[in-house]
């Protein structure tokens, strides 16, 4: 006969070791589409969805870019499997700077294609502020652009002092306007300012 004492010693190491196995097992689960879509410095790696391979495609002109000076930005996404781009995209772009947050905004595609125009870059007068040129789209609850132009984004300290930027973008939507992704897909890039 097992006295009880041992067997509540039993339990209290069996438990937690259990317990333990299943969130290990379970954060394994959950983590990879996002590490999947991380990277530093090199072009971001596809995000697996499903049987679909998502890739960023990111574009920044000019490059060297100099502290203060325009710039445009170029961001859409391609179905690496299908070889096209993927249509409808909605995602949050967030750039900061020594860890401080100099914009994020939410921008929409139908088309899946946003071009960004950055103007007027570090001539804020009183502000830090920037503004956006574009149409809101209410169902997206995002920036979109008229046809055949880009989204302007004037002044601010977006790309006004030389050093290292970091870019994330979350994709939210794809293929459809209405349909949020289940979990935003985060691509990561760096770039130098110089």
């Amino acid at each position: 006969m097992i006295s009880s004492s041992l067997r509540d010693n039993v339990t209290n190491i069996i438990c937690p070791l259990i317990l333990g196995v299943f969130s290990s097992l379970a954060l394994i689960i959950y983590l990879p589409p996002e590490i999947l879509a991380q990277h530093h410095g090199a072009p971001p790696p596809a995000a697996n969805i499903g049987d679909r391979k998502i890739s960023l495609i990111f574009d920044i002109q000019p490059d060297p870019i100099s502290g203060g000076q325009n710039a445009d930005m170029h961001i859409g996404f391609a179905d690496e499997n299908a070889k096209k781009n993927v249509s409808h995209v909605t995602f949050r772009m967030d750039i900061s700077k020594d860890g401080k947050h100099i914009l994020s905004e939410f921008f929409h595609s139908h088309q899946g294609e946003v071009s960004l125009s950055f103007k007027d870059i570090g001539k804020a007068t009183s502000t830090t502020n920037y503004t956006v040129g574009a149409n809101s789209d209410v169902l997206t609850n995002a920036w979109i652009a008229d046809p055949g132009s880009p989204i302007i984004i004037r002044e601010g300290e977006i790309f006004s002092q030389p050093g290292t930027y970091k870019v994330i973008i979350e994709l939210t939507t794809m293929d459809n306007d209405k349909t949020d992704l289940p979990q935003p897909i985060p691509f990561e890039s760096d770039f130098v300012v110089s």
